[in-house]
C-alpha cells in the first residue's frame, strides 16, 4: 500500500474547496483527491449519493460528478473559479481537516487492496499536474523531523551570533537612501501555500514599478542596486533575514530557491513537474543555487527545476552538508552564486 498526499492548490489553510474537472475521457465533470472527500462530505449532509471510482489515469480516488448535481451545487455553494467548460471551484463554508482526509484516503487503500488494485494518491487535483512518474522526497519522516528541529537551533542561534551584522546592515540601508530597510515578498512555498521572505532591500525602492522582473545581468551586477546593495548582494547580506524565515518554519537552510506565483506559472506552462517540489520546504541556498547559479532567463529556470527535482529524489544530510560546503566556498572564493 502506497499513499503519497502532496497539497497542490488546495492547501491546509484554504479551507474546504471541491475542485472539479471536466475529464477528458468520460465528458462528466470530475473532483479527484481533497476535492473528491469534500463532495463527499458535501453529499452526505444533503442525503445524495456520492460514487466513489477510481481513476487509473492519475491513480487516486475520484467522485464522477453528474450535470444535475453541479447544477444543484452552483445553488448551495458559492463558486470561486470557474472556466467554462474545464474546471469548476466551489467554496464549501466549513471547516477542512486534512489528516481525516488522509485517514479516508488509507481505508480506501485497505479496502482496495484486498482486491487487484493500490490507491497511489499522487496530488489533490487532476489536470493540474504532470501525468509521470511521480518523484517522492528522498527522505523519511524521521530525516525531515530531525532536519526541521536543526534548521530551527541553527537559525536562532546565527541570529543571536550575527545580531550586530543584522544592525550594520540596517544602518547602513539608511544612510544609503534612507528607504525601508527590510524587503518582505510573497513566495509559494510548502504545500503551494504562500508566505512572506525577508531580505535587506538591496534594490532601489520603485525597482518593480513595471511589475515582477528577474534579477539580471548575474544579480550582483543588476542596474536596479542600490550601491550598499550592490556590496550587500556580492556578499549574500542580503540574505540574513532569512533565518527568521528557517527559524519560522517556512524555509530550510537547504530545499530549492522559492519563486513568485507569477514565475512559477509561467514555468508550469512548459513542465508540471514543479508541483512536485511542494513536498518539501523551500531553502536559503539549493542544489541548483550551486551549479546553476541566477536564473535570469527561462532557459535557466527550467534547468534550475531539473536539478531541483534531483535534489528532491536524492535528498538526504550527507547531501545537505555538501550542498551547505559548496556555498559556503562558493561564497568565500567569490563565485556568483
Amino acid at each position: 500500500m502506497n499513499v503519497e498526499a502532496v497539497v497542490h492548490y488546495e492547501s491546509r489553510n484554504d479551507g474546504m474547496r471541491i475542485y472539479l474537472y471536466m475529464s477528458t475521457v468520460s465528458g462528466q465533470w470530475v473532483a479527484y483527491g481533497q476535492s473528491a472527500y469534500a463532495l463527499r462530505l458535501w453529499a452526505n449532509a444533503r442525503q445524495k449519493d456520492s460514487i466513489r471510482r477510481y481513476s487509473p489515469e492519475v491513480k487516486m480516488p475520484c467522485v464522477e460528478v453528474s450535470r444535475f448535481t453541479v447544477s444543484d451545487m452552483r445553488k448551495s455553494l458559492r463558486v470561486m473559479d470557474e472556466r467554462e467548460g474545464e474546471l469548476i471551484v466551489f467554496d464549501v463554508p466549513k471547516s477542512f481537516i486534512y489528516e481525516d482526509y488522509l485517514r479516508w484516503v488509507s481505508k480506501l487503500c485497505e479496502e482496495d487492496a484486498k482486491g487487484e488494485r493500490i490507491i497511489n494518491v499522487k496530488t489533490c487535483v487532476s489536470d493540474s499536474v504532470p501525468k509521470g512518474v511521480f518523484i517522492k522526497d528522498g527522505m523519511t519522516a524521521v530525516e525531515r523531523n530531525a532536519k526541521r528541529l536543526a534548521d530551527m537551533i541553527v537559525a536562532l542561534v546565527s541570529m543571536i551570533v550575527f545580531s550586530p551584522l543584522f544592525v550594520i546592515c540596517w544602518v547602513l540601508i539608511k544612510c544609503d537612501d534612507g528607504g525601508s530597510t527590510i524587503y518582505a515578498q510573497e513566495r509559494i512555498g510548502r504545500f503551494g501555500r504562500p508566505f512572506m521572505i525577508y531580505k535587506f532591500r538591496s534594490m532601489r525602492v520603485d525597482s518593480e514599478k513595471d511589475g515582477p522582473q528577474l534579477s539580471c545581468q548575474g544579480g550582483a551586477n543588476d542596474s536596479r542596486l542600490t550601491k550598499v546593495g550592490a556590496f550587500l548582494r556580492a556578499h549574500h547580506l542580503d540574505e540574513l533575514p532569512q533565518l527568521w524565515n528557517v527559524f519560522c518554519g517556512d524555509m530550510s537552510f537547504v530545499g530549492y530557491r522559492p519563486e513568485r506565483r507569477f514565475f512559477i506559472e509561467q514555468i508550469l506552462e512548459y513542465d508540471r513537474r514543479y508541483t512536485y517540489l511542494y513536498q518539501i520546504r523551500p531553502g536559503v541556498t539549493s542544489y541548483a543555487t550551486v551549479y546553476n547559479g541566477y536564473t535570469d532567463t527561462m532557459e535557466k529556470m527550467l534547468r534550475r527545476l531539473e536539478y531541483d527535482l534531483y535534489y528532491l529524489s536524492h535528498r538526504s544530510w550527507w547531501f545537505d552538508i555538501k550542498i551547505l560546503w559548496l556555498t559556503f566556498w562558493g561564497i568565500v572564493s567569490g563565485k556568483k552564486l
